[in-house]
């Protein structure tokens, strides 16, 4: 069973070491879902079962959950963002549920409302992969 990575709600140094430690060693799609709550808990536990399930879509995915977004924030605006996703609101994070992070370049591929997440979490979550792989490029100029 893949577990999913749970960042510390309390030690920022430790939650900025397994964050650059999955950002840099895990092979993988990640898909960061921010805050401590019964919505981002529910979501959390959504995707660990569609990673977890014998669908091939989910092959490559990890689940990364930050309590306290506050303590990656920095290495966040430190990424790329794809050029077809409207501003980040990074005042804001809280107002977002979950966002991907391509596999080789780190860049941002997608980020949900939380606002929005519950209506459609399923599609949210495809799409959220699907851009992080689409986006999984070079962003420098």
């Amino acid at each position: 069973m893949i577990e999913p990575i749970i960042l510390s709600k309390t030690d920022a140094a430790l939650a900025n070491t397994l964050f650059n430690n999955a950002l840099v060693n895990e092979p993988v799609t990640l898909i960061l879902v921010i805050g401590d709550n019964a919505q981002s808990n529910g979501a959390v536990q959504k995707i660990s079962s569609f990673i977890n399930s014998d669908d091939h879509f989910y092959n490559g995915i990890k689940v990364v959950q930050a309590p306290n977004i506050s303590f990656i924030l920095n290495t966040l605006k430190g990424l790329k963002v794809s050029p077809r996703l409207d501003d980040i609101d990074w005042n804001s994070i809280d107002s977002y549920v979950l966002l991907s992070i391509s596999n080789v370049f780190n860049n941002i591929g997608n980020v949900v409302l939380a606002s929005k997440y519950d209506k459609r979490s399923t599609y949210y979550i495809e799409k959220s992969i699907m851009l992080a792989m689409a986006y999984d490029q070079n962003l420098n100029p």
